[in-house]
């Protein structure tokens, strides 16, 4: 009978072992991490790797948590702290019904590394953004930076570099923003400045010109100079500027800019014109002298041979004369 009852209580004892070990709380793993005082990423993103090293049992549980995604990290070069129980309230503790975690409570300091870019690639960056600069037939541009940093640094990572104007000027001295590309954003814009020579073709005085003597082969002549101090307007096109008249006296050596010259006029003031009269498909025409010199467009003031009256009338390109209504 005792031995029966011991064998009962035995038994009894086994299947409640049993039943606390498979129907009670279920282990944690013990994981211990040690964290670094100081720590340097490559990347936008920190893992626990990167800062951590992780002490566990079982290797699955070290890789998936290696290459957990714990913090951003700050621009190349710069540096961010990181606080581990901040790390652990935010991150970890996810995860302490899997993991038993024991780490260290301290503060780490977290660099982004960064590179030196060399200055032929700046140099090869900047040849490639002049060249690709809208430019006049003949027109040549030679660059120098006259401001940038002693050292650009980019990041240790895949980045893209783009060169742009930061203002409206587009030679002489130029302030320029280069900016360090990821995939998706701006990481940087570095400030530089270059100064940007042009030299292009431009109509110039080979002798003393006259006020109102007209622009031919024999007092100028199309030479390459620098115009870096002129705006494209005052340039305009040189060989357009032959035929037309001096506006004020040029001296040997000058620029010929169209501010100096004015179209010649295609009537003048005692020239004969025709006055041509349209009526649907019927034009007649009769002879006047012009009292005003005239340009395509201009209203000027002629006298009619026929009525020698004074008649109001319109200029055209060919040199013929449109009577206005009204005049």
């Amino acid at each position: 009978m005792n031995t029966m009852l011991a064998m009962l209580l035995s038994l009894c004892a086994a299947l409640a072992a049993e039943a606390g070990t498979s129907g009670g709380a279920k282990t944690r793993a013990p994981v211990s991490i040690r964290f670094s005082d100081q720590s340097t990423v490559a990347g936008e993103t920190i893992r626990l790797g990167d800062i951590a090293r992780i002490i566990a049992g079982e290797a699955p549980a070290v890789a998936e948590l290696e290459t957990l995604e714990v913090a951003k990290s700050a621009g190349f070069g710069l540096s961010r702290m990181v606080d581990t129980e901040v790390l652990y309230a935010r991150v970890l503790q996810a995860y302490s019904g899997r993991f038993e975690f024991d780490f260290d409570r301290k503060v780490i300091r977290v660099t982004t590394r960064a590179e030196k870019l060399p200055m032929d690639s700046l140099s090869r960056i900047i040849d490639a953004f002049v060249a690709q600069m809208p430019k006049r037939s003949g027109e040549a541009r030679r660059w120098e930076i006259v401001r940038a940093p002693a050292e650009i640094m980019v990041p240790a990572g895949p980045y893209g570099l783009e060169l742009s104007f930061s203002g409206a000027k587009r030679k002489g001295k130029v302030d320029m923003t280069l900016a360090v590309r990821s995939e998706a954003r701006v990481l940087r814009n570095i400030p530089i400045t270059l100064n940007l020579r042009v030299e292009e073709p431009v109509l110039v005085a080979k002798v003393r010109i006259d006020r109102d003597t007209p622009l031919d082969a024999s007092n100028a002549s199309i030479e390459i100079r620098e115009t870096t101090d002129m705006n494209e307007i005052a340039v305009g096109n040189p060989r357009k500027l032959l035929g037309y008249l001096a506006k004020v006296t040029i001296n040997p050596g000058r620029i010929i800019t169209p501010r100096v010259v004015a179209m010649p006029p295609t009537v003048k003031r005692g020239q004969e014109a025709q006055i041509v009269y349209r009526n649907g498909g019927v034009s007649v025409s009769a002879g006047a002298v012009c009292r005003q010199d005239g340009l395509p467009g201009q209203i000027i003031t002629a006298k009619s041979l026929v009525s020698q009256r004074l008649v109001r009338v319109r200029v055209t390109e060919d040199g013929w004369l449109e009577p206005v209504p009204g005049g």
